[in-house]
């Protein structure tokens, strides 16, 4: 039916996302979580990984040489890494759609630290990626001349 190369790129993609979604439910970041409740998006996490590789080793024969159909190094390295990237990309537009309400239950105040406003990942704690990706591209533009002045004056 499939290629052993679509195959292996939808192992990686369902457990990538998987693994996202165990990893945000664990660290408490909502912005991330295909569901509200933590417990279900670890649960689904955990079912990701396990039934893909239980359904890409038993589709078929995997212990195979890269001379008989397999993948060589080179292209299992493309394409595991074009297979987490789709795993990130979907997991940020599908939990930004499923989480467009969450806007932050405090907002990001932009005199908070030398950083940035709630930087990094922890925005994700009360913002949609979405959100927090628009609120510190809004910060940064706005506050490039002074996060970098420190740097450019003697």
């Amino acid at each position: 039916m499939f290629t052993f190369t679509t195959d292996y790129y939808l192992l990686v993609l369902v457990a990538g996302i998987g693994t996202i979604q165990f990893a945000a439910s664990l660290s408490d970041l909502k912005g991330l979580l295909f569901f509200q409740r933590p417990l279900v998006s670890r649960v689904l996490g955990l079912a990701l990984i396990v039934l893909a590789f239980v359904w890409f080793f038993s589709v078929s024969e995997r212990n195979i040489s890269d001379h008989n159909g397999a993948l060589d190094a080179n292209t299992q390295a493309l394409f595991f890494f074009l297979a987490v990237l789709s795993s990130g990309t979907f997991t940020f537009v599908v939990s930004s759609i499923v989480n467009r309400g969450m806007t932050g239950s405090r907002c990001l105040s932009h005199s908070a630290t030398e950083s940035g406003p709630e930087s990094g990942m922890d925005s994700l704690r009360h913002l949609s990626f979405y959100y927090a990706l628009v609120a510190s591209i809004d910060y940064w533009w706005n506050n490039w001349r002074t996060q970098i002045r420190r740097y450019l004056s003697g």
